[in-house]
């Protein structure tokens, strides 16, 4: 699941990781200090001020007890400034801008592939909620927007007819290319603005799978010590009621038993407390230092090559028939399936009648 904009990232039932971009960030600004190949490795004064601020922000995002840890900046510093450098690196892996529009849609061989045609195209920018906001923004670009625009790829195969030079081929398995789920994240008036939306996406993301990793952690701790406490309760009233039942009986026995039972189940769950440590503001620090020294672990970025013809139906490379060459750009974060993503330039005058909203003054025209 990806993120949605404009908001502060949060967890969702069953572990899945939600992220939002938001324009408003408390980490705006740091890829002007943490831009990849920097010259000097020193930090300028304000450059150490906005990194202080960031690891501050980081441990309000993820338990704030880490104050308590002596020289907790300094652990954190060295690894937050190389997960950043690490964001940015894979932001500027995205190609430049595609510009999806009606009058691109026969053209350009992305904007052909990613969409059905020119309605589901428009529909898809024009009922997007942040599309939405940005254009009812009185002060947004009266041209259009750049957002990321991300997208399932999928693939099925089915059977369809194929020229093989003056013959043709009847029921030929193929495979036909799919994409699906479209989301659009971060509007901005300029790319540069748009890249920065998911430089903020991909940071806090890592921040919010150390927090999953913290609560995941917290409760399971807390569930282990719940179910300790039950057990030496249960244990010291069999206990109890062992010395007062009369010995050799059934009810005895059954007694007996359950004390072995409740003995056996308590052993494990001391067990498995061992290796479940309590967490305290160091644990929970070593948890954050964690994922974010180890970010490619969580966010992955491939080019995925694909031989297209106009129906999306994929052509092998040693195939002379006609065909498209697409160089797709997947990002895959934690253990959510892959999504291709791709900047994208939107003009107004491609919105649909029902989304120009009345609070702008020169909307463009409906589209047909």
């Amino acid at each position: 699941v990806w993120p949605h904009l404009r908001t502060t990232s949060r967890l969702q039932p069953g572990g899945a990781i939600h992220m939002k971009f938001f324009q408003g960030s408390r980490f705006s600004g740091l890829t002007d200090i943490f831009l990849p190949h920097r010259p000097e490795k020193q930090l300028s004064n304000s450059s150490a001020a906005v990194l202080i601020e960031t690891i501050e922000s980081v441990v309000d995002d993820t338990d704030s007890k880490i104050r308590l840890v002596r020289g907790y900046r300094k652990k954190l510093g060295d690894i937050i400034q190389s997960s950043l450098e690490f964001t940015d690196d894979l932001v500027n892996r995205i190609p430049q801008p595609l510009e999806v529009s009606s009058s691109t849609f026969v053209s350009d061989p992305y904007v052909n592939a990613f969409f059905t045609n020119v309605t589901d195209l428009q529909s898809v920018f024009s009922h997007s909620s942040e599309i939405q906001d940005y254009m009812a923004d009185p002060h947004a670009d009266d041209a259009g927007c750049c957002a990321l625009l991300c997208m399932r790829r999928t693939e099925k195969t089915v059977t369809g007819m194929e020229l093989s030079g003056d013959r043709l081929n009847r029921d030929v398995l193929q495979v036909a290319v799919n994409f699906s789920d479209h989301r659009i994240y971060s509007p901005a008036a300029s790319e540069t603005e748009a890249r920065e939306g998911l430089r903020h996406c991909l940071f806090q993301g890592l921040v919010t799978n150390a927090l999953e990793r913290i609560m995941t952690l917290r409760l399971a701790s807390h569930q282990l010590q719940s179910r300790r406490r039950i057990l030496h309760a249960r244990l010291r009233h069999n206990r109890q009621k062992l010395k007062e039942a009369p010995p050799g009986t059934d009810l005895d026995n059954k007694i007996a038993q359950a004390i072995e039972a409740t003995g056996l189940e308590l052993g494990m769950i001391e067990r498995q407390m061992i290796n479940t440590p309590l967490m305290t503001p160091q644990a929970t620090l070593e948890q954050v230092t964690d994922v974010l020294s180890k970010p490619g672990e969580f966010v992955r970025m491939r080019n995925t090559p694909l031989r297209l013809d106009k129906m999306c139906i994929k052509i092998s490379d040693d195939s002379p028939a006609p065909a498209n060459k697409l160089n797709l750009t997947e990002v895959i974060i934690g253990n959510e399936l892959p999504r291709v993503v791709t900047l994208a330039r939107f003009p107004r005058k491609d919105l649909l009648a029902k989304a120009v909203f009345p609070t702008l003054q020169q909307p463009g025209p409906a589209a047909s």
